[in-house]
């Protein structure tokens, strides 16, 4: 029961707790997510000079905006948790009259996980319709849809996590009192139905990126066979080409490895949250 939960209303956190894990995961996250936006800077430069900026744009876009969004993710939530633990004071505690800091604490929880999640499905979207529809995408997919997608992205999000403040779901305090999230085991109607929503578009939007992820890993398939099958036709005078679909391929590959390692670090770091 919610309502009897002691961790929803303590005010001070058990002294034999350790911050240690909770600051190694935060200069993890943001060392990680520094190091990637290095990376992909130094490619955007080394795309630039090769003349392959337009090609790869789209995807540099979105791959940029989901590693400020986890970064952002990071600093505005893990220093209110070493706060929490230098102050032997819970997020309750910290503001015991309006719950202010627990409430921000949970509205930022959900909205960087929606975010992230939603951005991931995003460029699985964007790698589906690239290798699976490729004249549709180079006919009507632009870095413009980039622009419009991101934002709409973050204001559904939003919007999902303000539904609380009008009465639809709640944000609770969980042990050891250094974090907050909505409440997944709620007494009301309104609040088991806005945990039971979360936790539906959380499951469809993963079912929907490994969904994405299958289908290029098929069209992959696909196109390694044609060029198997084509590999012994015309080898002198079609060299170049066939030396440029190779590279294309690679690419692709390499695109499809990085989203199924992003994927599952966020599906390990979601689920728990949801289950």
């Amino acid at each position: 029961d919610s309502e009897n939960d002691t961790c929803h209303s303590e005010n001070h956190i058990d002294a034999t707790m350790s911050p240690l894990i909770s600051a190694i995961m935060f200069a993890a996250g943001i060392f990680g997510n520094v190091a990637a936006l290095v990376i992909l800077e130094i490619r955007r430069c080394r795309d630039s000079r090769t003349g392959e900026t337009r090609r790869r744009s789209l995807f540099h876009v979105l791959i940029t905006s989901l590693v400020v969004t986890d970064l952002a993710g990071t600093c505005l939530i893990s220093p209110l948790v070493q706060l929490s633990y230098s102050r032997n004071t819970t997020l309750v505690g910290m503001s015991p009259k309006t719950q202010s800091v627990c409430e921000y604490f949970g509205v930022s929880m959900t909205f960087f996980s929606l975010a992230t999640m939603s951005l991931l499905f995003t460029m699985a979207l964007e790698r589906c319709f690239a290798i699976g529809y490729p004249y549709l995408y180079s006919r009507h997919v632009t870095k413009k849809c980039a622009y419009i997608t991101i934002p709409l992205v973050f204001l559904l999000c939003m919007l999902f996590c303000l539904l609380p403040f009008l009465g639809f779901g709640k944000y609770v305090q969980y042990c050891p009192g250094t974090w907050c999230f909505i409440d997944m085991n709620p007494v009301g109607n309104n609040n088991r139905a806005y945990a039971n929503l979360y936790a539906t578009v959380m499951l469809v939007l993963v079912l929907a990126i490994v969904a994405c992820n299958g289908f290029v890993v098929y069209q992959l398939f696909r196109m390694y066979q044609r060029r198997r099958r084509n590999c012994g036709s015309v080898m002198a005078t079609k060299r170049s080409n066939s030396e440029r679909k190779v590279m294309s391929m690679a690419e692709e590959v390499e695109h499809l490895i990085l989203l199924v390692f992003m994927t599952i670090i966020f599906i390990i770091c979601t689920l728990p949250l949801v289950v």
